[in-house]
């Protein structure tokens, strides 16, 4: 049985009428291959408008699975990792430095703590938005990468 699904409420039926087991798993696959297409754009756009000084700020724009999304949805968020959350990875060089207060704390090599200024502007530039900018951009292809894959893992699921 061949399923194709365009159009969000055929997507929304379609996707009704996979096995519950399967469903958190296949939601997770879709959103991210929807939030994929638009991390790509927000690099595209990061970099054409010239945020490319040492590439951290475009290295780091990422998706996150977000854990506390309301019951029966599933939410990425797309934005860059930062302070904290760039991890403890072998690529992440830390070192010790002094704040304003005169406390030691731990500060990242080529942290994009900046990103926010970029993105939203403060009272003394004017925000070049890359990521609100690429959900507009792409919103399209997002919904149909999405429908893509519902489509990939329907097909799959009816072989077996």
């Amino acid at each position: 049985m061949a399923t194709n699904v365009s159009g969000l409420t055929n997507l929304r039926q379609a996707f009704a009428g996979l096995k519950d087991e399967i469903k958190i798993r296949t939601s997770r696959r879709m959103v991210a291959a929807g939030g994929g297409v638009l991390r790509k754009e927000a690099r595209r756009l990061a970099q054409q408008h010239g945020f490319k000084r040492s590439g951290a700020l475009i290295r780091n724009i990422a998706i996150k699975r977000e854990s506390k999304a309301p019951a029966g949805t599933t939410q990425y968020n797309l934005g860059v990792r930062h302070g904290r959350s760039l991890g403890n990875g072998k690529k992440v060089i830390k070192f010790l430095g002094v704040s304003k207060s005169g406390r030691v704390v731990v500060k990242r090599k080529n942290d994009p703590f900046y990103w926010r200024f970029l993105e939203l502007g403060t009272k003394f530039i004017n925000g070049e938005s890359f990521i609100q900018q690429a959900l507009l951009n792409k919103k399209t292809e997002a919904e149909a990468a999405m429908q893509s894959k519902l489509n990939q893992i329907i097909k799959k699921a009816n072989k077996t």
